[in-house]
């Protein structure tokens, strides 16, 4: 439930990143651990984005060896920076690239179509089953 929350009005996510969830299918989704920057060996699944892409591209290299590691991609809304590969998520005041960033994402992603107020998708939550 966590996806379908991110992609809600009140949300803390930035608006880009709600965008990218409400445009992406299930198979969109991939589970790694390549996003660890400040949370070494800590599977997740994220969305597919141009870092991964890079980074498969260039033979999935490990930690400290990865295409552009290190490089400033981002900062929170009080100016500290973002590195490729770190661990946030792009939320509301970041600047930068959103879609370098890891975008987390599971893969019921697929089932989330509109950016709606939490008290909708909590309604329909409510609703009996068919």
């Amino acid at each position: 439930m966590g996806t379908r929350f991110l992609a809600t009005h009140e949300s803390g996510a930035h608006e880009e990143f709600k965008k990218l969830l409400v445009s992406a299918a299930a198979t969109d989704t991939e589970y790694t651990s390549l996003f660890d920057g400040g949370w070494p060996h800590a599977p997740h699944r994220a969305l597919r984005n141009s870092t991964m892409e890079r980074w498969e591209q260039a033979g999935r290299p490990p930690s400290g060896s990865r295409p552009r590691e290190g490089e400033v991609i981002g900062a929170f809304p009080d100016g500290r920076p973002i590195k490729r590969y770190d661990v946030p998520a792009p939320m509301q005041g970041a600047t930068g690239e959103i879609e370098v960033f890891a975008l987390y994402a599971g893969q019921s992603v697929g089932l989330v179509r509109d950016i709606e107020p939490v008290a909708a998708v909590m309604a329909e939550l409510s609703l009996p089953f068919k």
